[in-house]
């Protein structure tokens, strides 16, 4: 993570250092993004992207892994590399901008206090050039007047007076190190994250660009973040995959997943509005599809009946005169000519929606018993003996803090992991699939479409699945076609996730065991993931500490692990 304070060139304030060639423009602050149009390879990100971040902005790019969102956020920033310099298009900015990236340098910085001391530069450098202008001031040195009202003036905007107190309070409230004299190296990658953080929320810059900036942080540390974007004065433009942060402080979000007409859609009115408009775009979009695919299937039967008049219903009665055949095949032939011109004028330049989740039935009664943990420890990472039962359509939620078990004990339950003390059974007809935190590492040339006959060859060789019985790869809608012919090895995470998600799906589970389901998949998909598992007869058992995921699932039992 690093901030990059950028823009302001119409803001200058003449005699002081370098360091405030920039000064905060208050409520003129904003960035103006005009058809933005990037292209990286063979790929196009986003094509005539506008949008106007403010200094009342809390705006969310969303989106599938993969789709431009990092790339956006530093074309706003002005810290493109060289791949990401746009096609066209324009930005211009107005004001400061810090910008927090997911991977962090921290550069010649050795302590916390280093850190802090560049973050702050421009306010120490502030009150250094008022200290010089008040001493020339009562030295009554020519100039002063005008040099003492610019240092004021930019200390002012900058607040430099309670710059190290406001970057103290925001160490503490994300739980970072405040010991200045600490050295970087010593502290884990989520605490320098949050040192840098801090370094933002508690400086001065009118508008923040937070790519994932919810990365290594705890719920007291979490909750921090959320006030301070809701208080921050000036705009904030956010990237990230955490639902609850987006509901609670967004209040514009611009999708960059495909659109009916290939641009981004902007929508207004926070979390539920974006996703209202979400269905109300794919309704239309597939209304507008579906006509244009019946339209193309009409021409081409009319094509079709020309044809066939033209071979033989255009013929006279037997016994007519040889003249009335031949007065009957031009009118034949002009009729299919104009059919066939119909039908090359047709293009269906709406293209196909991507596909939606569509969850299969499990086949299975409610109460049917599917599964039983009798007992269970695994030595230093279960201790303390679990006992559960599972039976079609229970659902429950296993809590707990980082190491108490969470993840031991469903890998215990689906036999990935033996017990070191206890049983587990699982009973006749249970289908069981265990949804890791991550992906497998699959074959990097092997294509989903063949990873998916290998996994349902491997259920019907172990009496599992009937091989009729299985659920094609494209039923689920969570691969498009590209997807499932693109090797593993060029899949971004989130269509692994998703890749393996479909393949446990393949075999009709009928107990479900998802571990952090909601891992590098886009906020829409894990809200249709959420409303899936919610309405499945199958067994569902989830641990994860998604916020919003456990705000949904609230009604369900609950298991805390080390308590």
């Amino acid at each position: 993570m690093s901030i990059d304070p950028v823009g302001l060139s119409d803001h200058d304030s003449v005699g002081l250092s370098d360091h405030l060639h920039h000064l905060p423009a208050g409520d003129l602050a904003q960035i103006r993004a005009e058809s933005l149009t990037v292209v990286r390879g063979a790929r196009t990100l986003f094509t005539d992207l506008s949008v106007t971040v403010s200094a009342r902005s809390r705006l969310a790019l969303v989106g599938e892994n993969g789709r431009g969102k990092t790339t956006l956020l530093h074309l706003l920033a002005g810290t493109t590399g060289p791949d990401d310099v746009p096609e066209r298009g324009s930005v211009h900015r107005i004001g400061t901008v810090a910008l927090t990236r997911q991977s962090m340098d921290v550069g010649s910085c050795e302590t916390v206090g280093a850190l802090v001391d560049e973050a702050l530069e421009s306010s120490r450098a502030a009150l250094r050039a008022l200290d010089a202008a008040t001493h020339a001031l009562s030295e009554g040195l020519t100039g002063a007047d005008e040099a003492y009202a610019s240092a004021l003036d930019a200390a002012t905007r900058l607040d430099a007076w309670d710059a190290d107190r406001r970057v103290d309070a925001a160490l503490e409230g994300l739980g970072a190190c405040t010991d200045r004299d600490r050295p970087l190296a010593t502290l884990s990658v989520g605490q320098r994250y949050r040192v840098r953080l801090a370094c933002v929320l508690g400086g001065s810059h009118d508008l923040w660009l937070l790519d994932e900036p919810t990365n290594h942080l705890d719920a007291d540390a979490l909750a921090y973040l959320t006030r301070r974007i809701r208080d921050h004065s000036g705009g904030v433009v956010l990237v990230s995959h955490d639902r609850a942060l987006l509901r609670d402080v967004a209040r514009e979000f611009l999708d960059l997943d495909p659109s009916e007409d290939g641009t981004p859609r902007l929508h207004a009115g926070g979390y539920e509005a974006w996703q209202d408009g979400r269905r109300r775009d794919r309704a239309r979009w597939e209304e507008d599809h579906a006509a244009q695919e019946a339209e193309l299937r009409r021409l081409q039967d009319s094509v079709q009946q020309a044809r066939d008049r033209l071979s033989s219903g255009w013929r006279p009665e037997k016994g007519t005169g040889k003249h009335t055949r031949q007065s009957h095949a031009p009118g034949v032939v002009r009729a299919l000519r104009r059919e066939q011109e119909l039908l090359e004028a047709h293009r269906v330049s709406v293209p196909p929606p991507p596909p939606q989740l569509r969850w299969p039935e499990p086949r299975v009664r409610p109460g049917v018993p599917l599964a039983r943990c009798e007992s269970v420890t695994v030595r230093h990472r279960l201790d303390a003996p679990v006992t559960l039962d599972l039976h079609g359509g229970d659902h429950l939620v296993v809590t707990g803090p980082n190491g108490a078990g969470k993840s031991t004990l469903l890998q215990v339950l689906t036999r990935v992991l033996e017990p070191d003390s206890g049983r587990v059974r699982h009973l006749s007809g249970a289908r069981i699939a265990h949804v890791g935190q991550e992906a497998p590492a699959w074959p990097g040339d092997h294509t989903a479409d063949r990873l998916h006959e290998e996994h349902v060859a491997r259920l019907a060789a172990h009496g599992l699945l009937r091989p009729g019985d299985a659920v094609g790869l494209g039923a689920t809608g969570l691969l498009d076609r590209e997807a499932r012919r693109t090797p593993a090895g060029r899949m971004s995470e989130g269509q692994r996730r998703r890749l393996d998600l479909a393949l446990h799906l393949a075999g009709r589970p009928n107990l479900i065991v998802l571990d952090e389901p909601t891992n590098h998949l886009a906020a829409w998909l894990v809200d249709e993931l959420t409303a899936a598992i919610r309405a499945t007869s199958a067994a569902v058992v989830v641990a994860t500490h998604d916020r919003q995921l456990l705000r949904d699932l609230d009604d369900w039992p609950h298991l805390t692990l080390g308590q």
